[in-house]
């Protein structure tokens, strides 16, 4: 998995040389900026034994979360701080790489801030954020800033294609992951999202016809822990009404068979209610990663959805 797909500014960039000191490598979950940073290390510390790419290398460092959702202490920051100033064991440049820095609260973000500001001539920091609006504008401005972008069909599904023969609709599920290439893995390894567009569109029919139990008793038989999935599926489906209701072109539509079944729905739907379900689903997921009360959200989901139809 340690090619890099797209992106071809960056790699144009990479290739210039004549790096800085400091690297902000936005982008969502499955965008590749692992990937990156691991290419990125290998290049920096000239490393020919592939040892970057494995995670092994001496003088390549990394900093993550130990625990999903936590933060990161703000000491375990400046034990890595205080790592920058030794000296690298083999290679030219030692590289600093800390993942999921949105996971930083303000102190965190201020410890990494003071070495941004006088760094080591020898080392190299790798921030890796879901956007870089997470980060402090103190850290912003010493940092160059790299945005992952989406991966085209022509290169995305050819790659997907080769790691999963057997997969069907693979343009498909890499266009509902809006060509987000680890997303679109996830998708393809748990084979329920299609599945849960139809479920969606079923679910949307109870609530419209005020049959609110029948609605809870649907969600109700999903396996656990699939509920989330449902909500990707859902808020996929939910996007996809939106471009349907604005014209915006059937070519984008992932779930287009479903949404041309319900076209009478969607004429009556306000352009309002179909932005509010879309938000309401996000806020769902939101609240399902925070909560973790997977039944005391679902039931909080499928009253507010029932009073945003009625």
């Amino acid at each position: 998995m340690n090619k890099l797909l797209g992106n071809q500014e960056i790699k144009k960039e990479l290739e210039r040389g004549n790096f800085a000191h400091a690297y902000l490598i936005a982008g969502a979950a499955g965008s590749g900026k692992k990937t990156l940073a691991r290419i990125f290390a290998a290049k920096l510390t000239e490393d020919r034994a592939g040892l970057a790419l494995q995670d092994i290398h001496p003088d390549v460092l990394w900093l993550a979360p130990k625990d999903a959702g936590k933060n990161i202490p703000v000491d375990a920051v400046r034990e890595f701080r205080r790592e920058a100033y030794t000296l690298p064991n083999q290679a030219p440049k030692k590289v600093l790489i800390i993942d999921q820095c949105e996971k930083l609260n303000e102190n965190g973000q201020n410890a990494i801030l003071k070495i941004l500001e006088e760094p080591p001539a020898h080392a190299v920091f790798l921030l890796l954020a879901s956007s870089r609006e997470e980060m402090l504008a103190t850290i912003r401005s010493r940092c160059v800033i790299w945005e992952m972008q989406p991966i085209s069909a022509e290169e995305g599904v050819p790659f997907l294609r080769e790691r999963y023969p057997e997969a069907e609709r693979i343009e498909t599920l890499l266009k509902a992951a809006g060509g987000n290439l680890g997303k679109a893995m996830e998708y393809l390894e748990g084979g329920n999202l299609l599945t849960y567009g139809d479920l969606g569109i079923r679910f949307l029919g109870k609530l419209c016809r005020n049959k609110m139990l029948e609605a809870d008793r649907m969600l109700a038989a999903l396996p656990k822990g699939d509920f989330v999935v449902f909500l990707s599926s859902f808020s996929r489906l939910a996007h996809d009404f939106l471009l349907y209701k604005t014209g915006s072109g059937e070519e984008n539509i992932v779930f287009l068979e479903s949404v041309l079944q319900i076209k009478p729905f969607l004429g009556r739907m306000r352009l309002e209610q179909l932005y509010k379900i879309a938000a309401l689903t996000l806020d769902t997921i939101n609240m399902l990663k925070q909560n973790g009360n997977e039944n005391l959200v679902k039931t909080c989901f499928i009253a507010e959805m029932g009073e945003l139809l009625r």
